[in-house]
């Protein structure tokens, strides 16, 4: 048995505040690791750390996670203490998902300005050595020396550096192959090695869609269903599912299962939107319980 870390991943535009706590909910008692809001400040949705402050005490174990927040949004002390804050108020809960910022229009919409790579990186990096400064000396914190640290992002000669630096988790691709893993691993030790840091004290997550059904026959209307809300033909809609995990329970185990042994031990779920709660209970109970 191997321990493996899931994770709810919610897109919260077209959720209202009840709908998304129905969800959150249930995803604790059904004991999924995480789940996860956006960070769009240009967007019709609930702002993510407010969003996130409220369905702590709503929650008991499940760890409260922003995939990610934008590092430009807030100043650095600030969010340091805001995020010494939301641990405190949780019981130890948070994981502190951030990034350089990945879309433009939406920082150009909210007067702040979208950086080169390298001096975008450079501002994450400012920020995250401020905010380790910040929580040495802070008290609130219950996790000590701070929450974990998960940075988001693509960029292999700026964005890895920084994650070899500094991150617990890093979330660097979306539907990747082991080949594509294979490649951003070996970047990523690289970085490490040059920084000092064991490229094994860095968990790699995996981000995938995830289509399941109880039958194949189940499983077949359910791409029909799927298909006819993006207004595709269902062949189109199958293809384009050829990198995630869809299926029966037993064949969405079987999906996952070489990812896991590759040595991915965690991932952030992306269920049909908006989510049923009757897909996290069957992906819970028949294939997070293989795990």
């Amino acid at each position: 048995m191997t321990r493996v870390h899931f994770s709810v991943r919610i897109h919260q535009r077209g959720y209202d505040f009840d709908s998304l706590r129905a969800v959150w909910v249930e995803a604790d008692r059904l004991g999924y690791h995480s789940a996860t809001l956006i960070d769009l400040l240009d967007a019709p949705l609930l702002e993510c750390w407010t969003t996130l402050s409220a369905l702590a005490p709503l929650t008991q174990r499940i760890r409260l996670t922003p995939l990610v927040l934008a590092a430009p949004y807030r100043p650095p002390a600030l969010l340091a203490k805001m995020a010494a804050t939301l641990d405190a108020i949780s019981g130890g809960r948070l994981a502190l998902g951030i990034g350089s910022g990945g879309s433009e229009p939406d920082h150009h919409a909210a007067g702040f300005s979208f950086l080169p790579p390298a001096a975008q990186v450079a501002r994450l990096e400012e920020t995250l050595q401020t905010m380790l400064a910040w929580w040495q000396r802070t008290p609130e914190l219950v996790q000590k020396p701070h929450p974990p640290l998960l940075i988001g992002g693509h960029g292999e000669r700026y964005l890895m550096r920084a994650v070899a630096r500094y991150a617990d988790i890093a979330n660097i691709g979306f539907e990747m192959t082991l080949a594509e893993y294979a490649h951003k691993r070996a970047v990523l030790t690289a970085h490490c090695h040059e920084v000092g840091r064991d490229p094994d004290a860095i968990t790699l997550s995996h981000n995938t869609r995830v289509v399941i059904a109880p039958t194949r026959d189940a499983l077949e209307e359910r791409l029909w269903t799927e298909a006819a809300r993006f207004n595709q033909p269902v062949e189109v809609y199958r293809a384009s599912l050829a990198r995630t995990v869809v299926g029966t329970p037993e064949e969405c185990v079987a999906k996952l299962t070489p990812y896991v042994g590759s040595g991915i031990r965690y991932f952030f779920l992306l269920f049909p939107h908006p989510i049923q709660l009757d897909d996290l209970r069957l992906f819970a109970e028949k294939v997070m319980a293989r795990f």
